[in-house]
């Protein structure tokens, strides 16, 4: 295999692995709050809506509230374990490819540890503030249906079902659902271009042929501008140009967040075909050895 397809095949390895953190961060989000929902319509099932007291209906917040709490601290854990994953994948993105075409990949030390903390310590934040929120409104609507004079079936219908196969739920967990989601997976993805930033680089000090590459994954509902930006070629200290807005990298936290939030584009390293030719003393050697060189095209996608 060429070193541009070496090169090529790496990079796309590496794309596939980014793109599987969806449907995982959507199966663990959906589990997570399963697992409150039914805590949270066991509290409401035992209760007597025709007799409901202020006593039963502080119990009842505490409970919630240690739902929501406990969904909070095993969500956060869990997106800082694929936060830290991400960050290993965005330094691979990179080192990989220009180890398989043969070209220098030097140490990184773009990024320290610490930024990978900050980012974590961020989504900590987010997903706090997201399940305390979710616990005032579901505490609110649960008092408004019992004060209504509501069934405790009512009150459970509310509340919401999950849905059948797991693929999401209804009632007041929808909303909930949808940006726990939306949180981790921008969190998660924003890490790994962080990553693959710093360490593109530190990969130019050695490379300096090496330019970056904005790549549209297609997943969901696609946003025009960043259909457009596909295949956009920078150099390494150069922004994108994105709907009129210039972003380093995507989710670029300097972007404006209706640029930035829900975006599933990636960043990857580019190398002309050029850049991937071996030099004459490397051809010669080859020649020797016997063996045939071709250049290859990279694939687009």
């Amino acid at each position: 295999m060429s070193a541009k397809a070496e090169f090529a095949a790496k990079v796309a390895e590496l794309i596939r692995q980014a793109r599987a953190f969806r449907p995982e961060v959507r199966k663990r989000v959906i589990e997570l709050l399963e697992e409150a929902r039914r805590k949270i319509v066991a509290e409401v099932a035992g209760q007597d809506a025709a007799s409901f007291t202020s006593v039963q209906m502080q119990a009842m917040r505490a409970e919630i509230d240690r739902a929501l709490e406990e969904f909070r601290r095993q969500l956060t854990t869990s997106v800082n374990a694929s936060q830290a994953e991400a960050f290993r994948l965005g330094e691979l993105i990179v080192g990989q490819p220009l180890q398989a075409a043969g070209l220098p990949a030097p140490s990184f030390f773009g990024v320290s540890r610490d930024t990978l903390a900050i980012a974590q310590a961020y989504t900590a934040d987010l997903i706090t503030g997201l399940s305390k929120d979710a616990a005032a409104k579901i505490n609110a609507a649960i008092q408004r249906s019992f004060l209504g004079g509501q069934s405790v079936a009512e009150t459970i219908q509310q509340i919401g079902k999950a849905l059948s196969k797991g693929q999401g739920f209804s009632g007041l967990f929808s909303p909930i659902g949808e940006r726990a989601e939306t949180i981790a997976l921008n969190e998660i993805l924003r890490v790994h271009s962080i990553a693959a930033q710093a360490r593109l680089e530190d990969a130019a000090e050695t490379n300096p042929e090496i330019k970056k590459q904005w790549v549209h994954t297609h997943i969901g509902i696609p946003r025009q501008t960043h259909l457009r930006a596909d295949g956009q070629v920078r150099a390494v200290g150069q922004p994108f140009d994105v709907g009129g807005e210039e972003l380093m990298f995507p989710r670029d936290p300097g972007g404006s967040p209706e640029n930035t939030i829900n975006c599933h584009c990636l960043l990857r390293p580019y190398l002309s075909e050029e850049a991937l030719r071996p030099t004459p003393a490397q051809e010669q050697l080859l020649k020797d050895l016997g063996i045939e060189v071709q250049i290859s095209p990279t694939p687009s996608g």
